[in-house]
């Protein structure tokens, strides 16, 4: 999982670079940059969701037993998901990122878990964006927005024993909306062959919504009354949508204004920006390994994920209260 300082590099998601678009003005050109992007970024989109509630005990104890805590952590989209977007951009991909394997993709949450009644299962939910801190690491022609709630539920199939770890299944759910955005610094103007949408000094992003269904198995094992391993499977599916667009005060010609890009070709267009969104559902498969070292009632978690189907990886760092 590279060095540590790099890790915490992914972690701010401080990018030592900025991108310079040449942007056509052929609006074919411009939605299928965007829809390229969607095709690419689906089978990664629902791995940013598997930040949060990943805690090392499979299963926390019924109630009264209860955490709360926060988590950090990333994900790399793999060369191959983003070479297609950088390519119709006409933008030669950063040795950083070559470096890293990827485009990092930075993730926290605040998270509380509760063990429930009668039955043994327990109820997590967690919440997460971008503090202002991490939005200013990044570079002056840069800047990135991230938005995530989400609730999980686990039961517990094996209880630990002298010898016997710990195994529950769980389920869950997350929504999630993210954004990474650069200044292209010149007017553009895009057309359909008869009419113009006008920008003036736009910035170019790139987005993605998506709601995450998922399901794991984890097992887990008290060793040397501090130290908790653990191991899990996990696969996700989101329901999502990406794509992207120019901010920027824009003007058009088109008969109807606005409206026209959005009846003719899906476009939502206004004074402030034009965007271009589509459908980018898909599948991800996860393992993960991680530990946490335990002091009394304070647990730190340190886990690392990858994706044997996208090559996708990432990792999260957790400190909570548990009680």
């Amino acid at each position: 999982m590279k060095r540590l300082l790099i890790i915490t590099t992914v972690l701010m998601f401080i990018v030592s670079f900025s991108l310079t678009a040449q942007i056509t003005n052929d609006l074919d050109d411009f939605m299928s940059t965007f829809e390229t992007f969607a095709d690419d970024a689906a089978p990664s989109i629902p791995m940013l969701a598997d930040v949060g509630l990943r805690w090392s005990d499979s299963y926390i104890g019924g109630f009264p037993h209860f955490g709360v805590g926060a988590s950090l952590g990333f994900i790399v989209v793999p060369i191959d998901d983003i070479e297609g977007m950088f390519a119709a951009l006409d933008i030669a991909i950063p040795k950083e990122l070559k470096d890293l394997g990827g485009l990092p993709v930075p993730a926290n949450a605040v998270e509380a878990r509760i063990g429930g009644f009668v039955w043994p299962f327990d109820i997590g939910i967690k919440a997460g964006y971008l503090p202002e801190f991490a939005k200013d690491a990044m570079t002056d022609d840069v800047a990135v927005d991230y938005k995530m709630f989400g609730f999980d539920l686990r039961y517990r199939l094996v209880e630990e024993g002298l010898l016997m770890p710990e195994v529950s299944v769980g389920a869950g759910y997350t929504w999630l909306e993210g954004m990474v955005s650069t200044s292209v610094g010149e007017n553009a103007t895009v057309n359909d062959g008869t009419y113009n949408l006008f920008f003036s000094s736009p910035d170019v992003f790139f987005g993605w919504r998506s709601s995450v269904i998922d399901a794991k198995v984890q097992v887990s094992k008290r060793f040397l009354f501090i130290l908790r391993p653990y191991a899990g499977l996990g696969v996700s599916y989101g329901i999502s949508e990406a794509g992207g667009g120019y901010n920027a005060d824009v003007t058009t010609d088109a008969p109807g204004g606005y409206s026209y890009w959005k009846d003719k070709y899906g476009v939502d267009a206004s004074s402030s920006g034009a965007e271009y969104y589509s459908e980018a559902n898909g599948a991800a498969f996860r393992a993960y390994l991680g530990t946490s070292v335990e002091l009394l009632f304070a647990k730190l978690d340190l886990s690392g994920t990858y994706n044997p189907v996208s090559g996708a990886y990432g990792g999260q760092l957790n400190l909570r209260a548990q009680f």
